[in-house]
């Protein structure tokens, strides 16, 4: 068995369960980041074809680890970027219907949000202290409904929806499906292409453990011709290779995500890190977090509720997470609890009343009994 501790930097005292909330950097990500940071000291050693290269096996990285092809993955600063090419894509106004669920990460959210502002309709869905079930979104539905936006795993709660129920409804109505993935990809296993999925907007530096400010987005190759490009990212039109004979007002752009590239996307200092950390994530592979992770979950699951703590999930075998949230009878005593943990050098979230752990490959057995001693 690999002793994967040996691969991240060493935590000292801390126990980091808090993945969800920054992805540590692999060991050769942090060597590989050094070498960026040489490059920007000394240019002259730096190859023009990197500023390309670099981007495309990236790209490549990112469409193994979910099933797409290449030309299906844009590369952004983050989720809210992989949202808004969407948002702002399809031109929507007056008699548009969006739906989204309270519960979705900002992200997900305030951007549909500001398409008020367009005349478009927003419901949103609430449910409160349950998951959301697929009868909420159906009773939503109406023939306005353009876009149903969810997140695949909750970031507070770490609840995960049923991708191919909720795309299939969306498919049926005639309506795009926009996921969330940030809270999942890397630590679930995913193939896009066996789902109804139309675009998927990911955050890399969770699960991706990829530095903060790095994120991709995925489009359904067949949804590329009805969206909308509000700017040109230079780097991303054909031929910009060829700095001596760049185009001039005949210029043609790519039939692939690339175009909703972040501007400057050659940005070697995150790239070369992201680039280190996606071929850790495949090497280790996605399968193997899941159940290293899901195996730690267990134990934490059995011995929080026999201590009597509330769990976010009852049945975690019916939609495995990376994530597992509990708290105590009260909102002071959760709070207490919290900062128990965090005196103890457990590192844990605080999301809406619930604390939230999320564990990776570098912690084991040990980390959960110390929660759960905490815990006590």
């Amino acid at each position: 068995m690999i002793d994967y501790r040996t691969h991240f930097p060493d935590f000292g005292d801390t126990t980091y369960l808090n993945c969800a909330y920054q992805g540590v950097f692999p060991l050769t990500a942090v060597a590989r980041a050094h070498q960026a940071i040489e490059l920007k000291c000394h240019p002259e050693r730096m190859d023009e074809a990197e500023y390309f290269d670099l981007p495309h096996r990236v790209r490549h990285h990112l469409a193994a680890i979910i099933g797409s092809d290449d030309n299906e993955i844009g590369l952004t600063s983050g989720a809210t970027q992989g949202i808004g090419v969407v948002a702002s894509g399809l031109n929507l106004g007056p008699g548009g219907e969006v739906i989204v669920a309270a519960s979705n990460f900002p992200s997900n959210l305030f951007t549909w949000l500001h398409m008020r502002r367009k005349g478009v309709s927003v419901r949103i869905l609430r449910s409160d202290e349950r998951p959301l079930r697929l009868d909420d979104v159906v009773r939503a539905f109406t023939s306005d409904t353009k876009i149903l936006a969810l997140d695949w795993v909750n970031y507070s709660n770490g609840r995960r929806i049923n991708l191919a129920e909720m795309g299939a409804l969306a498919r049926e109505r005639g309506a795009l499906f926009v996921v969330d993935g940030t809270q999942g990809v890397g630590a679930l296993e995913l193939n896009v292409h066996e789902l109804p999925v139309d675009v998927m907007a990911v955050a890399a530096y969770k699960w991706l453990l990829g530095p903060y400010g790095t994120g991709f987005v995925y489009v359904r190759d067949e949804l590329l011709n009805r969206l909308d490009l509000k700017v040109v990212n230079w780097l991303s039109v054909d031929g910009a290779e060829e700095f001596d004979a760049l185009p001039v007002d005949d210029f043609k752009l790519p039939a692939a995500a690339r175009i909703f590239d972040v501007p400057e996307t050659g940005n070697f200092l995150n790239l070369s890190a992201l680039e280190a950390s996606l071929e850790f994530v495949r090497g280790a592979g996605v399968d193997a977090v899941r159940r290293h992770c899901s195996s730690l979950l267990d134990v934490a699951d059995e011995g929080l509720k026999s201590r009597g703590y509330r769990l976010a999930e009852d049945d975690r075998s019916l939609h495995p997470s990376p994530i597992l949230s509990f708290q105590c009878d009260s909102t002071d005593a959760t709070e207490s609890l919290f900062q128990k943990l965090k005196a103890g050098q457990v590192e844990a979230s605080l999301r809406h009343h619930w604390i939230r752990i999320s564990p990776y490959l570098y912690n084991d057995r040990d980390d959960i009994e110390r929660l759960l001693e905490i815990a006590s």
